[in-house]
């Protein structure tokens, strides 16, 4: 795909990130989404190629997204935490789908910025985002590390997993334990 094509097709889906419509914003995340799911996955499997070509323009089906291209999206999720609250738990969603040694330092640092901020959905994504590195990834050691070292995080961690909210309460509590069991 030629390069100005490449940067249209993008600049278009970050113009809709930015939207002040929030089903717009949330379409443009779920397509985000796809994109990374299908950069992180060498070939994409028969499930998944049609429901690409369902959901993606011709132009984004056309993109393959590079770790350079991974970090200027989470640099974009990342902005839209500030900018777009009703719009977090989307945000961790599709930032599960970037490559760990990105993603995790995002959610990481955006769990200490806007931690007591989180809607239960929210927190239950970035949990979830942060249990999928972990198990996934090979320097899941390190990230455990990272995790139990930051003082901010742990604390977060632990209030979440004493929620009223089932779903959240599990999986942070499902992220410590993993986190301890990883970092001995």
């Amino acid at each position: 795909m030629k390069r100005a094509y490449r940067e249209r097709a993008m600049n278009r889906l970050y113009a809709e990130l930015k939207s002040a419509d929030f089903d717009t914003r949330e379409n443009a995340l779920f397509q985000l989404a796809l994109m990374l799911r299908r950069s992180q996955n060498a070939r994409p499997s028969a499930d998944w190629t049609d429901y690409d070509s369902e959901h993606l323009s011709r132009d984004l089906l056309r993109i393959r997204l590079s770790p350079a291209d991974q970090e200027r999206i989470a640099r974009h999720l990342a902005q839209m935490m500030t900018t777009c609250a009703d719009s977090r738990a989307s945000v961790f969603w599709a930032l599960s789908e970037v490559s760990a040694p990105v993603g995790f330092a995002t959610v990481m640092s955006a769990t200490a910025e806007f931690g007591d901020q989180l809607n239960d959905e929210a927190a239950f994504q970035a949990c979830r985002a942060l249990l999928k590195w972990l198990e996934t990834d090979e320097a899941a050691t390190i990230l455990a590390r990272n995790l139990l070292a930051g003082s901010d995080h742990l604390p977060m961690l632990r209030r979440w997993s004493r929620s009223t909210e089932f779903r959240l309460a599990k999986s942070a509590d499902a992220v410590i334990k993993l986190a301890q069991r990883l970092s001995e």
